[in-house]
């Protein structure tokens, strides 16, 4: 047994299951190597919506796959600023958000586990957290989540004790290609540099965007209120032009009556 098959069953057992297991893994571990058995005992037990989401990169991996190809192609497009693209994608990403939920569900319904709305949102979270960020979409796969993960709208996603091991959430070069990465640093630096630039002018956009909409939902409901307000302007007016006409018709049949 290694750390990382030590892990792969660990969370992989019910959650009521987790310390009792964890105590046996260390157990069986601490008699061979005991630097094993301690890296065992120290990890950590995950939050019910992260163990959820552990079910479903075992049970339902598809989910998570489509999931990430979908991020893949919706990063790609914003980095080439392929507007009509992102647009065409907001369908899917709502439709693989909601997939990843439906799925977290189904996992909790099969274990009795409780799937509130706090949960829920902790899950959609983490599902846009793997949207924007493929090292997000890594941890998310890798079936070992600590707890749900969350995207501030730009920059990468904080992973910092949210996989229960430092796992290379992306494949180490071969060899041969190290030589090629040396010699690209510069460029790479350049390249982030840009980026980061923006990614800046992208997040203003967005605030910028955000004001937009705000005052646009403003001015809707004032419009709203105002056509509300129209309408029993209206009703008053015909409340008030009826009453003129019943009273002027009694004051003509009055005047043309016969006198006594």
């Amino acid at each position: 047994m290694d750390l990382r098959a030590a892990v792969d069953e660990l969370y992989g057992v019910p959650l009521g299951d987790f310390v009792a297991t964890r105590t046996r893994l260390t157990t069986t571990a601490k008699g061979d190597d005991p630097a094993l058995a301690a890296e065992i005992k120290a990890l950590r037990k995950p939050t019910v919506a992260a163990w959820l989401l552990n079910r479903v990169a075992r049970d339902e991996p598809q989910v998570i796959t489509d999931l990430e190809e979908l991020g893949a192609r919706m990063r790609s497009a914003q980095s080439q600023g392929d507007m009509p693209a992102l647009a065409q994608a907001r369908p899917e990403r709502r439709a693989a958000i909601d997939a990843l939920i439906a799925a977290a569900g189904r996992c909790a319904e099969a274990s009795g586990a409780t799937f509130g709305p706090s949960t829920q949102d902790e899950v959609d979270a983490t599902a846009v957290a793997a949207l924007a960020d493929e090292q997000s979409g890594r941890a998310l796969a890798s079936g070992s989540l600590l707890r749900p993960l969350s995207y501030a709208g730009f920059g990468e996603v904080e992973l910092d004790d949210a996989v229960a091991t430092p796992l290379r959430l992306v494949p180490p070069l071969p060899d041969d290609e190290t030589d090629d990465a040396d010699e690209t640093e510069d460029d790479t630096k350049e390249a982030q540099e840009a980026e980061r630039a923006r990614q800046q002018e992208l997040e203003q956009a967005r605030d910028e965007l955000r004001e937009a909409e705000r005052e646009l939902g403003a001015a809707r409901l004032a419009e709203s209120r105002a056509r509300a307000a129209l309408v029993s302007a209206r009703d008053l007016v015909n409340t008030h032009e009826a009453r003129v006409a019943d009273v002027t018709s009694l004051i003509t049949r009055l005047e043309t009556r016969p006198k006594a």
